[in-house]
């Protein structure tokens, strides 16, 4: 017995390491065949299903439990799909909110009537879209058992991916996820996920599926149809070329309705069996066009309506074309047919099977143009290699199925265009996510993304940029054999995340788990830069000694690019110490010697021939770094004349413009405004603008008369002697700065300008934070700042009076503002207090800045019309500065001052108001009291508190032409009063309430089609509205003018002034 044991001991310990790799993901996987018969009821919207499924547990382990996933179950509101849709800060807008309103008769639902096990009943519970079935037996390893199932569903209006009535193309069924569909069991367990919202997994099998529907009906589905000469509508057509068209007027075969086994004669049973696939999808619609390709061993059908007929035509050259390529680059395509169907709710994919929507989602107004249609199409096709043929389970690891996609697709749209595959995208989106703070780790289970927008990123361009940025690491051709060699061994495997690195690693002969990790498994973020480069001449050259340093957190291996002086270029590599080697590079590269990640900085020396004048890390922008201001010795900048700045991804972009204007009380001004920008993030402006015969004459050209004293004044307007300034008066400017403090969270901004127009001298510093969530409808925005005014001279921007409205005073107050918007919908409230610093003689007159104010307006839609409600509230003291005092239907002073297009308009005028007419518009109130005592110096109502309100009904009658399309009329009332007397509203009196009526015309200049150039760099022309409004009716006509009615024609022309 001793001599015995021995051998059993050695046996078993034999054995351990063979049953541990059977029992590896690749050795094992579960099997289904699936035999359906399925009968259409068309007019009620449901069907009724007969299923028998044979079951293999190839698993080591004994199964006592199954689970199906009912999908349709998820189309009603109350399901996890609509809850989950209620939370998600920016939710699919195909799901909302259809899916909140579905009626009863347009929910979607499975009613399991009976199942069996082996033709015992077994037990069955339905939570939301997951069936768990008790066994009647357990399933051992290596054994089979049928399960029996009949039910009836009714199929949901058509609300995500499946579905009847399409929205746009209003095809009758798109039928995906519509059966009762086992669950799968891999070596991590069961995956009875709900249907959430996106991305499934599924064990493979074969499916032989019966269906039958109206015999009007033309259907596509996965598969291979069977009775093709039975059912006609163009799968019994052949031509010598490959190539038919059928159409629901060319009829089925006369001997398409055999007797047998059909229950109504104006119907049709379709047969379709599909091997080795995971799933089966079908579309039914009787206005179906046909469009069938045969070529290169594989049968292209192409289903769609004759109202996009355009739109698809290209398809039957492009999908042959496309397979030969795929075939070449990806491996031969593993099935025998692809159907392409108008269907569904955008693309989606289903195994030699997709539906393509045609219309634009989520409003589904606009049909797909060609191109459109063309890239959803290549998008879904390239699925049947990287979903169809390998099954990864894309709810845990989305990115592997739509990022190996993705990646395909570029390549497949290039060969189609003649285009240079365009891969940058992908990580440029990438950094875009880490700028708006939405990252979240590759590897986050598909419907656990915590944002729609996370998902689609990372799923889609991030996977994409993982498989193309693995030619930076490993090289190109290693990267491509590694592609091919992934979909060969692992075809019809379930391959997971670490097959991908297995096979890199093994096609690359490098390390590479440090690369998954980082871009699958974390956020951290790649910012790495050329820190430093000195150079000195030797014998053999020039020595140059480059230092490169990680300011980020993820590592990557670098090419560095030298340019030298003598035209040539040297490339360098600079691979990482945890690769252990590095990629293949070009016998006239240098590689150095290896980073060691560990340390964030790394010098090397290399000697060239000639002298470097440019040196740049990573200059094909192949890694997703988020500054690449950084990567250059010397600062790159892209300079472009009368354009502004562009988000450009590897330049500090300016915008140079020249600057004339004119102003009375000035003279003729020249200058140059420059603005610059990074990718929306550090944004600078610089503007110098010099008025000559200011500086010229030193602030006394007579000329230039500041004072306007020709004018009559009032006994009560107290005049300061003539003060024209000095040369400085004549040098207007701006400087400012504002960018991302990311420590304090991505929507933090800090911020500086110092500028001084027309005489008047601002300097801010501020802080600004965007509150809310970045889905949000509008933006929320709280603002704080602390501000310091000042004008040296009389020779100031004035607007209405003749007097300097700024005293010649130092102010320094704090702010605290808080603004949302939302379309047409505004809130401001805000905040400050401060005063003047200068001595003033009477202390009681010293300038303050203390106030209080909120302007809100609120927009209602009633069919064509727009009407608007705004109201306008303020309070401070009496010894308010007067440039800061709110003017009833107006603005104030420092706020016509604020408003580029008004100050610029204003000044070319010496009495604006009397000689044009010309009005800053407030929020709200009446305007007609505009012009109050017009000529003087208390032109307006002002006071230090304002109360009022305005309605405004608009309309837009010319929304369709082109010039005329911004233009839009209103017909308007406003109340309000001013008062300076008393605390807070004790002052105010509603005997006092003046009021107002009349027509107005709007053109919001920004809106002109075209002009998008010209106003995005223009201060004065960006969201310019230019308004001329007549207000017939004044309630008391006194307060205008003694001798006017209260019917009068009035009007005014001017912009509108925010607060």
């Amino acid at each position: 017995m001793r001599s015995v044991m021995p051998c059993v001991i050695g046996l078993l310990l034999f054995a351990i390491p063979l049953l541990a790799h059977a029992q590896s993901p690749e050795q094992w996987q579960q099997e289904v065949h699936y035999t359906m018969d399925i009968r259409l009821h068309a007019d009620d919207h449901q069907y009724t299903g007969h299923q028998e499924v044979t079951y293999t547990n190839h698993s080591p382990d004994t199964l006592r439990t199954v689970y199906y996933h009912l999908y349709f179950n998820a189309f009603h509101p109350e399901s996890m799909m609509a809850e989950r849709n209620r939370h998600v800060p920016d939710p699919d807008g195909r799901i909302v909110p259809r899916i909140f309103n579905l009626d009863e008769d347009e929910q979607g639902w499975h009613r399991v009537r009976s199942l069996t096990q082996d033709g015992a009943e077994v037990a069955f519970d339905v939570t939301d879209t997951v069936m768990r079935v008790d066994l009647a037996e357990p399933i051992p390893p290596g054994r089979s058992t049928t399960f029996e199932m009949r039910w009836r569903a009714q199929v949901p209006l058509q609300t995500r991916r499946s579905g009847r009535d399409s929205r746009g193309g209003g095809v009758d069924f798109s039928m995906s996820q519509w059966y009762p569909k086992l669950a799968e069991y891999d070596e991590r367990g069961w995956h009875a996920d709900p249907y959430v919202m996106r991305e499934f997994y599924a064990p493979y099998g074969t499916f032989d599926v019966s269906i039958t529907a109206p015999s009007d009906y033309t259907l596509g589905a996965t598969g291979v149809l069977q009775n093709p000469e039975t059912v006609g509508h163009g799968y019994d057509l052949s031509a010598p070329d490959g190539r038919t068209t059928w159409r629901p007027e060319d009829g089925i075969p006369e001997d398409g309705i055999p007797e047998d086994g059909i229950p109504e004669a104006d119907s049709l049973t379709w047969r379709f069996l599909a091997e080795d696939v995971h799933d089966f999808a079908w579309a039914a619609d009787p206005d179906y066009i046909h469009d069938k390709v045969e070529a290169g061993g594989t049968t292209h059908h192409i289903l769609y309506k004759p109202d996009v007929a355009d739109s698809w035509a290209r398809l039957a050259d492009d999908m042959p074309r496309l397979t030969r390529y795929f075939n070449q680059e990806l491996g031969p395509y593993p099935y025998p047919q692809m159907t392409v169907a108008q269907g569904g709710d955008g693309g989606m994919e289903y195994p030699m099977f997709t539906l393509v929507a045609g219309y634009d989602n989520p409003a589904f107004d606009r049909k797909d143009g060609p191109l459109s249609i063309l890239g959803t199409t290549v998008h879904e096709f390239a699925h049947m290699w990287y979903y169809g043929a390998l099954g990864t389970n894309e709810s845990d690891y989305a990115w592997m199925d739509e990022g190996f996609t993705t990646y395909a697709t570029e390549l497949g749209m290039a060969h189609l265009l003649g285009r240079t595959p365009q891969t940058n995208r992908f990580r440029q989106s990438i950094v875009r996510m880490h700028e708006l703070g939405l990252e979240e780790p590759f590897d986050t289970p598909a419907d656990w993304f915590q944002t729609n927008t996370a998902y689609g990123l990372t799923a889609y361009s991030g996977g994409a940029m993982v498989v193309d940025m693995m030619g930076y690491v490993i090289g190109d051709a290693a990267r491509d054999r590694w592609l091919k060699r992934y979909l060969r061994e692992r075809s019809f495997q379930h391959p997971d995340p670490f097959d991908v690195e297995l096979f890199a690693e093994q096609e690359s002969g490098l390390q590479l788990d440090w690369y998954f990790w980082q871009f699958l498994d974390s956020t951290r973020p790649l910012d790495d830069a050329l820190s430093g480069m000195e150079q000195t001449e030797t014998a053999n050259g020039f020595e140059v000694e480059l230092e490169v340093e990680r300011e980020g957190e993820a590592v990557m291996p670098h090419d560095v690019k030298l340019t030298l002086e003598d035209g040539s270029t040297q490339w360098v590599h600079i691979p990482l110490m945890v690769m252990h080697g590095h990629k293949p590079v070009p016998d006239d590269w240098i590689v150095t010697e290896p980073w060691p990640w560990v340390y964030p900085e790394h010098t090397f020396t290399v000697t060239v021939p000639s002298r470097v004048v440019a040196a740049e890390l990573d200059p094909m922008q192949r890694t997703p770094d988020v500054n690449r201001l950084n990567n250059t010795a010397d600062f790159p900048t892209n300079v472009r004349f009368l354009r502004a700045p562009q988000r450009n991804p590897t330049a500090y972009d300016i915008g140079v413009r020249p600057l004339a204007g004119y102003a009375a009380s000035f003279g003729v001004g020249v200058g140059v405004q420059a603005r610059g920008a990074y990718r929306d993030r550090y944004h600078t402006r610089a503007m110098l603008t010099l008025w000559p015969q200011v500086i010229a004459s030193n602030g006394d050209d007579p000329a230039l008369d500041a004072m306007t004293p020709s004018r009559p004044e009032r006994n009560s307007v107290r005049m300061r002697p003539r003060d024209g300034g000095s040369w400085f008066t004549g040098v207007d400017y701006e400087a400012g700065f504002r960018y991302p403090v990311d420590p304090l969270g991505g929507t933090t901004t800090l911020g500086f300008t110092a500028r001084k127009h027309l005489g008047l001298m601002e300097n801010r510093i501020f802080a600004e934070r965007s509150i809310g969530s970045l889905f949000d409808d509008g933006s929320h925005t709280v603002r704080v700042a602390l501000q310091h005014q000042y004008n040296g001279s009389n020779r100031v921007f004035q607007s209405y009076a003749p007097v300097n409205p700024f005293r010649r005073a130092h102010l320094i107050s704090a702010l605290l503002q808080y603004d949302a918007t939302d379309g047409r919908d505004r809130l401001h409230v805000g905040a400050e207090l401060g005063g003047s610093v200068a001595q003033v003689a009477d202390r009681r007159l010293a300038p303050s800045a203390n106030q209080f104010s909120v302007a809100a307006r609120k927009s209602f839609a009633t069919g064509p019309l727009t009407l608007d409600a705004a109201f306008q509230f303020n309070w401070a003291n009496r010894f308010l500065a007067n440039y800061k005092r709110p003017q009833l239907g107006g603005a104030s002073f420092e706020e016509q001052w604020h408003d580029d297009a008004f100050r610029t308009a204003a000044a070319a005028f010496d009495r604006p108001l009397d000689d044009a007419h010309l009005t800053a518009f407030g929020l709200a109130g009446p305007v007609a009291y505009l012009r109050t005592n017009a000529g003087t110096p208390t032109a307006g109502l002002i006071g230090g508190n304002l109360l009022a309100g305005r309605l405004a009904l608009h309309a837009a009658p010319f929304a369709e032409l082109n010039a005329l399309s911004p233009l839009r009329l209103e017909v308007f009332s406003g109340i309000g009063e001013t008062w300076d007397d008393g605390a807070f509203l004790s002052g105010f009196a509603t005997d006092d309430l003046l009021t107002d009526a009349g027509l107005g015309v709007h053109y919001r200049l920004a809106d002109v089609p075209h002009l998008d150039r010209w106003t995005a760099q223009s201060d004065v022309l960006n969201d310019l509205t230019i308004i001329a409004r007549f207000p017939f009716y004044a309630s008391d006509s006194g307060r205008i003018d003694p001798t006017q009615d209260e019917i009068a024609f009035r009007w005014q022309i001017g912009v509108q002034v925010q607060p």
